[in-house]
C-alpha cells in the first residue's frame, strides 16, 4: 500500500508543480500581479506561489520515500549483466552530462536556454503593457 501511496503522490504533487510552475512563469512580475487583480482558475499569483512550494516539499518528501522503497531498483541500474556493481554506467553518465550541462548553460545565459527565460520577460512585459494601457485608458476617462 505504501509503494502505491507513494507513487500516487509523487504523481499529483508533480502535477500540481507543473501546472502552477506554467502559472507563475507567466504570470505578471512581483506586485502588479496584485495590482492588476490576476487571476486563473480563480486562484491568484500567491496562491499559486503556495502550491508551488508546498507541493515541491510534498514531492520532495515523496521522492526520498520513493528511492527508501526502491532502493534495490536503483542499485541494480549500477549493476552489469554479471551484477557487479559499476557506477559509471553509460545511462549514469549521459543523465549527469545533460544535468550538468543544462545547469551550466542556464546560469551562463547560453543561446539555447537564453529564448525561453526571455520568453517568460515578454510574459512580464505583456502584463505591464496591459496594465500601462488600462491605467491610462482610465486616467483619460
Amino acid at each position: 500500500m505504501l509503494r502505491k501511496l507513494t507513487s500516487f503522490t509523487l504523481l499529483y504533487s508533480f502535477l500540481i508543480m507543473v501546472l502552477s510552475g506554467i502559472m507563475l512563469f507567466i504570470s505578471p512580475f512581483g506586485r502588479l500581479s496584485m495590482m492588476i487583480q490576476w487571476e486563473v482558475f480563480g486562484l491568484d499569483k500567491m496562491q499559486f506561489q503556495a502550491l508551488h512550494l508546498i507541493f515541491m516539499l510534498v514531492f520532495t518528501l515523496s521522492g526520498i520515500i520513493h528511492i527508501y522503497l526502491n532502493y534495490k531498483a536503483i542499485l541494480n541500474y549500477w549493476k552489469n549483466k554479471s551484477k557487479k556493481v559499476i557506477v559509471f554506467t553509460k545511462e549514469f553518465i549521459i543523465a549527469t552530462l545533460l544535468i550538468v550541462g543544462l545547469f551550466y548553460l542556464t546560469v551562463t545565459h547560453s543561446v539555447i536556454t537564453e529564448p525561453f527565460v526571455k520568453m517568460n520577460k515578454s510574459f512580464n512585459s505583456y502584463w505591464m503593457n496591459d496594465f500601462k494601457e488600462k491605467r491610462m485608458g482610465k486616467t483619460n476617462d
